[in-house]
C-alpha cells in the first residue's frame, strides 16, 4: 500500500491487481496492470509517478498516476517483495534470496547490491 496524502492512494496483490482511491480509501478503482504474476509492493513519490514490484522479478512503473504500467527491467527472476523510492529517480527493491536492487535513474536501470544473505 501506498498513499501520497490523505486521499490518493495504491494497493497491489494477485493476479497482476492495481486498486487506486482518491477519497482515502471509501472507494476503489481498478488499474490494468499488463501483468498476471502477483505483485506485492509498491512506492509512489506524488500523484503520479509509482512503482510495483512482484513475483518473478517484476517491477512496472506509471509516470500517470496508474492509467497505464510500463514493465522494467530488474535483472532477476527472483521475486520482489518490497519497494522503496525517496524521489523520482532514486529507489530500492527488495526480494528472496537477498535480493536488494538499486536505480539511480527512476528505474532504466537496477543494479543489484549485495545483501550478504541469502534469506
Amino acid at each position: 500500500m501506498s498513499f501520497v496524502d490523505a486521499s490518493n492512494g495504491w494497493i497491489v496483490g494477485n493476479s497482476g491487481t492495481i486498486l487506486n482511491t482518491t477519497d482515502g480509501g471509501t472507494n476503489w478503482s481498478s488499474q490494468t496492470s499488463g501483468v498476471s504474476s502477483t505483485l506485492r509492493g509498491l512506492s509512489f513519490v506524488d500523484d503520479d509517478n509509482g512503482w510495483a514490484v512482484g513475483d518473478g522479478g517484476t517491477i512496472l512503473n506509471t509516470a500517470n498516476g496508474g492509467l497505464t504500467w510500463s514493465p522494467q527491467t530488474s535483472g532477476t527472476a527472483n521475486v520482489l517483495q518490497e519497494i522503496s523510492f525517496v524521489d523520482a529517480n532514486n529507489g530500492w527493491a527488495v526480494g528472496e534470496m537477498g535480493t536488494v536492487l538499486n536505480t539511480t535513474n527512476g528505474g532504466t536501470t537496477w543494479n543489484a547490491q549485495t545483501s550478504g544473505t541469502t534469506n
